[in-house]
């Protein structure tokens, strides 16, 4: 019986955890100057993950992303999330855009 809620505990707060971490590429182009014009989140996390686009000191925050084992697996759970609240703000960004 103990276990049982030992293991709900634990299914909870990673549950919650990974909800906290998702959206990281959203919030970070969303509170910097992005390049990205449209699916800014997700044009985020792809450039963390594989230096595309990157310039200067950018390279840096990818290699200690991989180094760091966990940014890769947020930015990869994240990227659903990213793309959803894209998709969502889409209308925003086009407008801003081409406006």
């Amino acid at each position: 019986m103990l276990r049982n809620g030992i293991i709900k505990a634990f299914t909870a707060l990673v549950l919650l955890g990974t909800l906290a971490l998702s959206g990281c590429g959203t919030l970070m182009a969303r509170s910097q100057y992005s390049s990205y014009d449209l699916y800014k989140g997700t044009q985020e996390n792809i450039q963390l993950l594989t230096m595309r686009g990157a310039r200067g000191y950018d390279g840096y925050a990818t290699i200690y992303c991989w180094m760091s084992i966990v940014c890769p697996l947020v930015a990869v759970v994240s990227l659903p999330v990213d793309a959803a609240v894209d998709t969502v703000l889409l209308p925003y960004d086009a407008k801003s855009v081409y406006y």
